[in-house]
């Protein structure tokens, strides 16, 4: 057998087996601390979020209006099907339902051009609210 030559040192550096043990325990650690930084760091107030979501009743439904979390000054309302009954008719058509919900939550009316309902059916809107 004929040997091969081995290859130039300086086109081909060999990794260092001791400083790829530490590059990867410095990752780690890194990764750790910024795992537990995360968690530990406030994201708001418990309290506050609780207070602000309401729970109302319209027409005999179950009702949760709090702000969404999209947008300032967006309001979601979500109707809560306790009876576990998917088509059962609504006592109204549920979009005038959410805007009863929206006033009798907040006081204010909501913005008929601006509310939607997404693919969870949940309803969003702008709220008008009177002057005081």
């Amino acid at each position: 057998m004929i040997p091969r030559p081995l290859p130039h040192p300086l086109l081909y550096p060999r990794p260092r087996p001791l400083l790829r043990a530490r590059t990867a325990a410095q990752a780690l650690t890194l990764g750790l601390c910024l795992t537990l930084a995360t968690c530990l760091m406030p994201t708001g107030s418990g309290a506050k979020e609780a207070s602000a979501e309401k729970h109302v009743t319209v027409l005999g439904r179950n009702w949760v209006v709090a702000p969404a979390e999209q947008a300032p000054g967006l309001y979601r309302a979500v109707r809560l099907n306790t009876e576990l009954q998917p088509n059962r008719p609504p006592a109204l058509l549920s979009a005038r339902q959410a805007v009863r919900a929206f006033r009798k939550a907040t006081g204010c009316n909501a913005n008929l051009d601006s509310l939607y309902r997404d693919i969870t059916g949940a309803y969003f809107a702008t709220l008008i609210c009177p002057r005081k």
